[in-house]
């Protein structure tokens, strides 16, 4: 080491005792069209005290490979290095080491790559531009910049490189109206206090510059090559639009160092630092770099770093103990924690799923759901990689989320495979109903073996879906399949998020970002509803992440207490299933229960049965629910009841008592029990109260089969269970014995014996067991298919039951005095605080059963919660089951954590800017 450099270096190290580079509160900066704010203030009077020489060392960036990097920190001679790659561990001890040896403060940035993360090993990747661009959501974008910088703060890292780093005016984000996604995205890094940077690859960059500059940016980076690019740096700066940093980096190309600050450059980088500090010495010397020019860049650039919350004021020294030394603080730079890991990992998927484009005509074959998914699927994976598990993630997503009777076959195809398993592929391709052909890669071209038979296979006549498992690009050039799905990335999220949008379990509203040649143009993508849900977390539907904690909680502690001997629960909000879980045993000692459990549904069977068939009936135009029951069935008459209308059925209002013991008064067959409820006396006069009563829903269910002219169970079957494949879900004789079913009741007063597997209501007994207040049985598993279809509006798996508003008139509250609120059909909370519903919201609706099952639909939330236990088991006299409900319902109402349909609200990297659009309109 030079004596000259052994001076600098000992003098700075006595500087260094002095300063801290500890991350300090910034006083918001005023709105006022500086670019740092009330930071330049605090920067103007440490400059104002630096030597030449400190403030041209701050002009200095370095890479952190650089020769004898560490003693020129130490010198005061870079104020800039760039990190790239590696662990977090290994940089921090780096960064660590850095800023305890500098003088003032080192602005740490990472390299520019195509990705929006950190660029480091052990951190999750972040979305590809393309990716982001594709969602065409700013509100992602915004989000996506603050998840960046939550990660790059903790690091101490102020300038994270990304997409906007690889070339401004060719955005890989897409075509946006004045680049809404990239602007959302400047507006995130500059909301979480790190510095938004961009490339300028040529002038023709400028006016995209402009655009940037307005949402925020704060750095911009040129390569410098030759004399017109020093040029570029004069346009830049005498432009006066972008009033940030100018970074130049000049590489082996140390020459035009000088050149690059004279022209307005505040940073230059080279491959050599020393070097370069030499260059631009000698610069200043010759007068070819202004004072002023450096003064004014050291200016700038410290106040970057006060922006971004770096130290540059030295704090009082402690007093040191006696005989002790002074002790320098410290930065607390550290690993990104757990949460910010897993709540970025959230939103990465989310942007994933988001993305996903689908290009096909309106009645194509996408999504494989619903009664017509095909019977047999084959899956070709064309990988151009040596990893045999690289496309797991999509085959597996797409294999689980398939009807069970759905045919299966994969094929993996890698370059070097004989042409056997080729030939072998196109024979099992063409004996397949649909065909999935997935492409993986990253650069975009396909190898020519596997573009041949791509060709094939599409002009094979057979329904070929195309999934582009990397860019768009895969698919260029190819003859248009029936449907093409591209996924803009190969990472395990962007997979997932492909097969999903393929079963149709995500809602699918991807726009391509850039055209792609023979295919379609920049802007196009299909937007397609979600029509079944997904397995997800607590956190994707936008609820707090112990919720399902507490649901096992409340069940366990339900079982404890003998409340019920086992239980199933599905709980779904937003097309995530949360939690599908059984729990305890059939009976003490007996068999786990599962969420394909049977269980008797008892009053449930009032709405997924009777009061569903119903809604669709009137929708259809052939049933009048203000017509009178008498019309439908003659025989209902007398004493008032030719006055009863349908609509009073449902309301619980016809004045009928609420039930009745026909066994007990020797009327043990249908006929018999019929002529009995149309001959009964009703109790009040119709329409003047709401009284709960099984005969409203027995009489409704002869209705249903008048206009039908089909037996109830066959309706039911027909009309609600076969479209949403519930085929665990139907009525049981009397006298069936079903060992896998959920026991209910030792019926010691009239059937003696223990009913498993047959109805326990003693009316739906006596009515054959298809009735229609009670007696379907079904599983957890179906009965969240149908809860979903409620909470997604009346449509899921393909098929739409019902509609909105329709769904809306059934669940409305009817305004008669009542023991509890109902609609028609249905039970509805209506804020009554008195419904198992606990304090869902007022327009939450379902129903309860007498066995210990219920079923609650909130609109407002979007939650839904089945619960099928056998609280009756071995006797009904146990009535612990109402405060679980309502302990279960309120535990979800209470984790609601954002608006249904915004998760990522409550992820930690919000709120949005007011004036930031929802989506970016092409």
């Amino acid at each position: 080491m030079s004596l000259i450099l052994k001076v600098v270096t000992s003098a700075a190290l006595a500087v260094a005792a002095l300063w801290t580079v500890a991350r300090v509160p910034v006083t918001p900066e005023p709105s006022a069209p500086a670019v740092w704010g009330s930071a330049s203030a605090t920067a103007d009077r440490v400059a104002d005290t630096l030597s030449a020489e400190s403030a041209l060392g701050q002009l200095v960036a370095a890479h952190s490979d650089a020769p004898r990097l560490d003693a020129l920190v130490a010198a005061g001679r870079i104020g800039r290095i760039s990190i790239a790659g590696g662990t977090t561990d290994r940089q921090l001890e780096a960064i660590r080491g850095w800023q305890r040896n500098a003088p003032l403060p080192v602005h740490v940035e990472t390299a520019p790559q195509d990705r929006l993360d950190l660029g480091l090993e052990d951190l999750g990747p972040g979305p590809t531009a393309a990716a982001l661009g594709a969602t065409a959501r700013p509100g992602l974008a915004f989000m996506t910049g603050k998840a960046v910088s939550a990660s790059a703060s903790a690091l101490g890292v102020q300038t994270p490189g990304g997409p906007l780093s690889l070339a401004v005016g060719t955005s890989a984000f897409g075509p946006t109206p004045a680049g809404a996604v990239e602007h959302a995205l400047v507006r995130g890094l500059r909301a979480g206090r790190v510095l938004p940077s961009a490339r300028l690859g040529d002038l023709s960059g400028l006016d995209a510059l402009d655009g940037l500059a307005e949402a925020g940016l704060m750095e911009v980076h040129l390569t410098v090559r030759d004399a017109s690019d020093v040029e570029a740096i004069r346009q830049v700066k005498e432009r006066g639009s972008f009033t940030g940093l100018i970074v130049a980096d000049v590489d082996e190309r140390s020459s035009f160092a000088v050149g690059s600050i004279a022209a307005g450059a505040d940073v230059v980088r080279a491959a050599d630092p020393a070097s370069l500090f030499d260059s631009l010495s000698a610069g200043v010397q010759s007068g070819r770099i202004g004072r002023a020019n450096v003064a004014e860049a050291a200016r700038r650039v410290l106040s970057a770093k006060v922006w971004a919350g770096l130290s540059i004021n030295p704090p009082p020294p402690p007093a040191a103990p006696e005989g002790g030394v002074q002790v320098t603080r410290i930065s607390p730079w550290r690993a990104p924690s757990a949460s910010l890991r897993e709540r970025t990992r959230l939103l990465a998927d989310e942007v994933a799923r988001r993305s996903v484009t689908v290009l096909q005509d309106p009645d194509g074959p996408i999504p494989l759901t619903g009664p017509a998914a095909p019977p047999s699927i084959f899956t070709v994976i064309l990988d151009p990689s040596a990893d045999p598990d690289r496309a797991l993630p999509f085959v597996n997503t797409l294999a689980t989320g398939l009807r069970t009777d759905t045919q299966i076959g994969y094929t993996r195809l890698g370059l070097g495979m004989a042409e056997a398993a080729y030939e072998e592929a196109e024979a099992a391709s063409r004996a397949a109903d649909v065909v999935v052909l997935a492409v993986l890669g990253t650069s975009g071209e396909v190898a020519p073996r596997h573009r041949q038979l791509a060709s094939r296979l599409i002009a094979s006549g057979r329904t070929v879906i195309f999934a582009a498992l990397g860019p768009a690009e895969l698919a260029a050039g190819l003859q248009t399949p029936e449907a093409l799905v591209i996924a803009h990335d190969d990472q395990t999220a962007h997979l997932r998020a492909a097969a999903l949008a393929v079963l149709g379990q995500v809602p699918v509203s991807g726009r391509l970002p850039r055209a792609v040649a023979g295919v379609a143009s920049a802007g196009e993508g299909l937007r397609l509803r979600q029509q079944a849900p997904r397995a997800g977390s607590a956190q994707e539907a936008g609820l707090t992440a112990n919720v399902t904690a507490r649901v096992d909680r409340i069940m366990e502690r339900a079982i404890a207490n003998g409340a019920f001997p086992g239980a199933s629960v599905v709980v779904g909000r937003d097309g995530v299933v949360l939690r599908q879980r059984g729990y305890g045993r059939l009976t003490a000692g007996g068999a786990t229960v599962t969420t394909d459990t049977p269980y008797d549904l008892a009053s449930l069977t009032k709405v997924v049965g009777t009061t569903a068939a119903v809604m669709q009936l009137v929708e259809q135009g052939d049933l009048d629910l203000d017509r009178e029951v008498v019309e439908y069935i003659p025989e209902y008459r007398g004493l008032g009841k030719e006055y009863v209308t349908v609509r009073q059925l449902l309301e619980h209002s016809a004045g009928h008592r609420p039930w009745y013991p026909f066994y007990a008064r020797g009327q043990l067959n249908r006929r018999d029990a019929l002529d009995f409820i149309y001959a009964d006396t009703l109790r009040y006069p119709p329409g003047t109260r709401s009284r709960y009563s099984d005969f409203d829903m027995i009489v409704l269910g002869e209705v249903i089969e008048a206009v039908t002219g089909e037996r109830l169970d066959r309706v039911l079957s027909e009309r609600i269970f076969e479209p949403l494949r519930m085929g665990a879900t139907g009525f049981r004789e009397p006298g069936t014995v079903d060992r896998s079913a959920a026991p209910t009741e030792t019926d010691r007063t009239w059937r003696g014996r223990t009913l498993q597997g047959e109805v326990h209501d003693e009316a739906a007994s006596v009515l054959g067991g298809v009735a229609g207040h009670a007696g379907l049985f079904s599983t957890a598993a179906d009965m969240a298919r149908f809860a979903y279809l409620l909470a997604n509006g009346g449509e899921a798996y393909g098929v739409r039951l019902f509609r909105r508003t329709t769904l809306e008139r059934f669940t409305r509250h009817v305004r008669l005095r009542s023991t509890y609120p109902t609609g028609l059909g249905w039970m509805v909370n209506a804020g009554s605080g008195n419904s198992s519903a606990g304090s869902m919201s007022a327009r939450a609706f379902g129903h309860t059963g007498f066995t210990g099952t219920s079923l609650w639909v909130d609109p407002e939330t979007g939650l839904f919660v089945v619960l099928l236990t056998n609280r009756v088991h071995p006797t009904r006299r146990n009535s612990r089951i109402r405060d679980v409900r309502t302990a279960l319902s309120n535990a979800l109402a209470d984790a609601v954590a954002t608006e249904s349909g915004d998760a990522p609200a409550a992820w930690g990297f919000g709120p949005l800017p007011d004036d930031l659009p929802i989506v970016a309109q092409r």
